[in-house]
């Protein structure tokens, strides 16, 4: 990756999640997409994962010149004992053939050998260098393990991520459900309170009985009630994503729940996505890579390997033992005998190389189930959305004609009450059946690594349900 764009991910790294925060503390309303970033940002387990994926990346590239030449500079100080043997017998030859010749000339005697212990002080300073020619693939292998451990450590952070966004989903639109029946059961507290009221008035004027205006006074404090209950569920989901965001305010959502009225994709096309981007299949590719490098690491032990070395003596000494010198060469080494059993590790290796294979077969089945099961439940939600579009409407017309026949002393209170509770029961079922697919659609996203696009997808819904704000 070149550095204009690193540059511009990691400053949006940094912004994104300031930018959220301070929109949090401002009370402004937060999008799906800012509170999946604030949250993110806050999250132990992700961040735990992009620094692994960091340590990861940074172990490969510093094994990436592990077949590259090294050299080494060295220095040795010491004292070294030598046994000098001298061949003399030639010059003893030599010595007792002059006597025999010149009987009269003085010859000393000449042993035929000298020997004699030296010890010297030796001082060495130097360059050695050392390249790897041939080491039977073992290196690249080596390489190819780091390789394969970035990529699993890249697949964990993507799988932290993934559930993170579901996760962020099922706590940002349950705090929307819980408002949008706050609202529902504020708008039946207010509605009964009205026609208590009228309750009371027609009491008074002896048109309904006093067991008439109780009913309508049970009903008022159940609807208070309800109400109050709701209150309470809307303060613990808003507790639940503030904790989750680690918001230093209340987060106000921005993205109402939706739904979309056609469908978002076909079953297959999400099947053939998932097989390609799931966080978990991502994961068993990255094992399997290794496992490919393992056996193939443990299947060389046995290969030659080939050094180019080079040695260049600097020092500059008075010693008569030790000069400045240099060397270069080749050094082969095949290996004979290994105190670890090589054919035991091969074995091994294959193992876990099958493993891989029998959790990839495994996966190859339940990736798609889970799919088809999310894709099923999402396209239920969205079809039980749709048929109840009608029933609002009737049962708002229904409960402005119960109110006038009850004015008219035609219909009795509880008929009221009834048409009341039963329009608070569709749109508290229509705001729960939004609720099902927009989860439905992120578990789906999930399992086909696509959480991203559920911020993009609830700006393009076609139908929004209405943001409440808890008075």
């Amino acid at each position: 990756m070149d550095v204009a764009p690193r540059a511009i991910i990691l400053l949006l790294t940094l912004v994104l999640p300031a930018a959220a925060q301070a929109q949090t503390q401002a009370g402004m309303p937060l999008t799906f997409n800012e509170a999946l970033q604030q949250a993110a940002s806050a999250s132990g387990q992700v961040q735990g994962a992009v620094l692994d994926v960091r340590a990861k990346t940074l172990k490969a590239e510093a094994l990436s010149n592990i077949d590259g030449p090294s050299v080494d500079l060295t220095a040795f100080r010491g004292r070294l004992s030598t046994d000098l043997n001298i061949d003399t017998s030639r010059l003893s030859g030599i010595a007792g053939g002059v006597e025999a010749a010149l009987p009269g000339l003085p010859i000393p005697d000449i042993p035929n050998s000298l020997n004699r212990d030296v010890v010297t002080n030796l001082s060495s300073f130097g360059l050695i260098g050392m390249w790897p020619v041939y080491t039977g693939g073992r290196l690249d292998a080596v390489k190819g393990l780091a390789s394969g451990m970035t990529r699993e450590a890249e697949a964990e952070r993507i799988e932290a991520e993934e559930k993170l966004a579901t996760l962020v989903a099922q706590r940002y639109f349950q705090l929307l459900l819980a408002k949008r029946v706050v609202a529902v059961r504020a708008e039946v507290t207010a509605g009964v309170t009205e026609h208590q009221r009228d309750a009371a008035k027609l009491e008074k004027g002896g048109l309904i009985s006093r067991a008439e205006r109780l009913r309508a006074d049970v009903a008022l404090d159940s609807a208070r009630s309800e109400e109050a209950q709701a209150r309470s569920d809307a303060e613990v989901a808003q507790v639940a994503l503030d904790r989750l965001l680690d918001a230093r305010g209340q987060v106000l959502p921005g993205t109402p729940l939706f739904v979309n009225s056609l469908p978002v994709g076909s079953l297959q096309s999400f099947i053939s996505t998932g097989m390609r981007e799931n966080a978990a299949w991502k994961k068993i590719d990255s094992k399997r890579y290794q496992t490919e490098q393992a056996l193939r690491l443990q299947g060389k032990e046995f290969s030659p390997s080939v050094f180019a070395v080079g040695n260049y003596n600097l020092n500059r000494g008075s010693e008569k033992l030790v000069r400045s010198n240099w060397a270069i060469g080749v050094v082969v080494a095949v290996p004979l005998v290994h105190r670890i059993n090589t054919s035991k590790m091969i074995s091994a290796a294959k193992l876990d190389q099958e493993r891989v294979e029998v959790t990839a077969r495994q996966a190859e089945r339940d990736i798609p189930t889970l799919i088809e099961k999310n894709w099923r439940a999402l396209e239920n939600a969205r079809i039980q959305f749709l048929s109840t579009a009608s029933s609002v409407e009737l049962a708002r017309e229904n409960i402005r004609l119960q109110t006038v026949a009850f004015k008219q002393g035609q219909v009795t209170s509880l008929e009221v009450i009834d048409a009341r509770l039963n329009l608070a029961k569709i749109e508290t079922q229509r705001a729960q059946t939004a609720y099902n697919y927009v989860m439905g659609l992120a578990q789906l996203l999930e399992a086909t690594g696509e959480t991203q696009r559920l911020g993009s997808l609830a700006a393009a819904a076609d139908i929004q349900l209405p943001l409440d704000t808890t008075p």
